[in-house]
């Protein structure tokens, strides 16, 4: 709980809706070691000094350069969607903050797991792709190499810019539209993973969250990488019970939501955005399960505040149990992505893989 509290605090400081010059300072001095020790790490890959290995089956990587928040799970979903048919797919995930991430465990659609166990973006992946074999686990080589043993034609890298053990056949980088730079600082001042000159590595670049062309932003991207860009964003699709069941809702409802990812501001201006009015709001640290005595709690507060319904993300219901009965109904926003320019751009992409 104090943990928690901590976290979400110095979060509120990096974005700036909270001052506090000693933690700032703090967050600065340790940014300078993470700063170095991306550059370094990334020297000796380009030094050759440290050798990316290469499998059988190609190795196609979605990633960022900032922490979470960009969009890099969905753009896996509607690009695995775009290779299912034809070739034999595995996706490869860390299974974050699950039991399976620090081992190596292979599972299919007939599969039954939970998120404490195989990772929410795992669920999330598994439940919108439907053929393919997810391969969890931190080491992803060693997930590599047994999807190629295993004869897959392609293995899709959700978050894998940075593993460079791997080598790839097409770096695909996710930037998102709104903070792509992620405040400009690297960890745990900003969010920044490694330095944008490295956007050099990526052959595709998507620019996420965007309805529209950004010259600026393009104009910057540049700087660093004449790769193709590609625009995106996230639109809702529609409103699931926990056990998938399509639930209609009245604009301008009432409603209380909570969400446990990274950037969950996106997600609350898509609800307002859509005419819902949010009379209660709780913020999770990311990837974290709402314990039982949180929701009980957040639920008892909406009922008083004349919420009708509890709305969370669809990477946060895969962590409930689809059983659970309250007093309100939670409910989930599935969203799908689609390519709002530049979509030539993709067609290269998928041909680039086939």
């Amino acid at each position: 709980m104090l943990k928690e509290k901590i976290f979400l605090y110095a979060k509120d400081v990096i974005d700036g809706k909270k001052k506090n010059f000693f933690l700032s300072k703090v967050l600065s001095f340790l940014a300078i070691f993470f700063r170095f020790g991306s550059f370094f790490r990334n020297l000796l890959y380009n030094l050759n000094i440290l050798k990316a290995k290469k499998v059988k089956c190609k190795v196609i990587s979605i990633g960022n350069i900032v922490a979470g928040g960009t969009g890099k799970t969905p753009f896996t979903i509607f690009l695995a969607k775009k290779l299912i048919d034809k070739y034999k797919l595995a996706i490869i995930s860390r299974g974050y903050k699950s039991i399976a991430e620090n081992s190596s465990i292979v599972i299919n659609k007939e599969s039954k797991f939970l998120a404490s166990e195989v990772g929410d973006e795992t669920l999330l992946l598994k439940n919108h792709i439907k053929n393919a074999s997810f391969f969890i686990g931190k080491d992803k080589l060693n997930s590599a190499k047994k999807a190629s043993k295993m004869n897959f034609d392609i293995a899709l890298i959700d978050d894998g810019f940075q593993y460079r053990k791997l080598k790839k056949d097409i770096e695909i980088v996710i930037i998102n539209a709104i903070d792509p730079f992620g405040k400009n600082n690297f960890l745990p001042k900003g969010y920044l993973r490694e330095n944008p000159k490295n956007l050099k590595r990526a052959d595709f670049i998507v620019i996420n969250n965007a309805n529209s062309k950004i010259n600026s932003l393009e104009n910057e991207i540049k700087k660093y990488s004449n790769s193709p860009i590609i625009y995106s964003s996230l639109y809702p699709n529609k409103f699931l019970n926990l056990s998938k069941k399509e639930i209609k809702i009245d604009k301008n409802e009432k409603i209380a939501v909570f969400s446990a990812i990274a950037n969950p501001n996106i997600f609350f201006k898509t609800l307002k955005d859509m005419g819902f009015q949010i009379v209660n709001s709780l913020y999770l640290l990311d990837h974290e399960k709402i314990s039982k005595k949180k929701l009980d709690a957040f639920i008892k507060q909406s009922i008083l505040k004349e919420a009708k319904f509890i709305v969370t993300t669809e990477k946060d219901a895969v962590k409930l149990n689809p059983n659970i009965k309250k007093n309100l109904q939670i409910i989930y926003l599935e969203t799908h992505l689609k390519i709002t320019h530049n979509k030539h751009h993709l067609f290269a992409l998928v041909e680039k893989i086939l």
